[in-house]
């Protein structure tokens, strides 16, 4: 089942919060252990539910909206598989520290969770009936980057939105996923773009050393849009029920880096 959770941590004033090096925190987390295999943790129930770090395909969590006030700090967790709040009950139980920075002693921070809520938490079939939205206003709440057989695409477009919504849909309940939407169904669907592109970089600190560029930058997308459906079109039914599962995900590429957080607010 679909969940987000909220958490607010007790932080040092000084730390500077980035969406990368949050989604970087949560692996330690949610990932597999160093060593073990994702058969070996088939067969474990506290292991089974968590993605190795290599996993081919979206990861069943994500980082969401973000806030920060001198010594605190608010981090919307958003999962799609719920089996991992048990992992997250368990971490917590131990006190919810979460190392936060490059890996360096002298560029990580220590942050603890002082308060933890379940916010929403619904089965697929719930989202896979959720078709009556017609109209969307989606804020992109971090830099968002699509690719397209190995390029960045530049923009935001639904068709981009409705095919990596429904990859995710595909790899963690491929029972209730909605059809495939293609091209040209999506004529259907209007779109106001108030988006604009930004340069993200993505290169790993000079102290990093797993060998990666330490410069690196891409042409991401931010900023908002509005996306409209034809009333009663089989087409703005199946984006409806796409939609609906924004809020527990992301979107796009580079996940990893914190990318493609949306707020999406539906309307009829």
């Amino acid at each position: 089942m679909p969940s987000t959770v909220f958490l607010q941590f007790d932080a040092p004033d000084a730390l500077a919060l980035t969406p990368r090096r949050l989604h970087a925190a949560w692996g330690r987390v949610f990932e597999l252990p160093e060593g073990i295999s994702p058969e070996r943790a088939a067969l474990l129930p506290s292991l089974a539910a968590r993605p190795p770090h290599n996993l081919h395909g979206p990861k069943p969590y994500s980082v969401g909206q973000m806030t920060e006030q001198p010594g605190m700090i608010g981090a919307e967790l958003r999962l799609l598989d719920d089996r991992l709040l048990d992992n997250l009950d368990g971490w917590l139980a131990w006190g919810g520290v979460l190392p936060l920075g490059d890996g360096s002693l002298e560029g990580t921070a220590l942050v603890v969770v002082t308060e933890a809520q379940i916010l929403e938490r619904v089965s697929w079939e719930e989202l896979a009936e959720d078709d009556a939205s017609t109209t969307w206003d989606v804020t992109l709440l971090s830099p968002t980057v699509f690719t397209s057989r190995g390029r960045h695409v530049p923009g935001v477009t639904p068709e981009q939105l409705a095919t990596s919504l429904h990859a995710r849909w595909h790899a963690w309940s491929p029972q209730t996923e909605p059809p495939r939407l293609h091209r040209d169904d999506l004529d259907v669907l209007t779109m106001q773009d108030r988006t604009e592109p930004v340069r993200v970089n993505l290169g790993m600190p000079s102290a990093d050393r797993r060998g990666r560029l330490t410069r690196r930058s891409i042409l991401a997308t931010e900023g908002s849009l509005r996306i409209s459906g034809v009333v009663g079109a089989a087409t703005t039914r199946v984006f409806s029920r796409l939609m609906s599962l924004a809020r527990f995900t992301n979107v796009g590429s580079h996940a990893a880096y914190g990318m493609g957080t949306l707020d999406v607010i539906a309307n009829p």
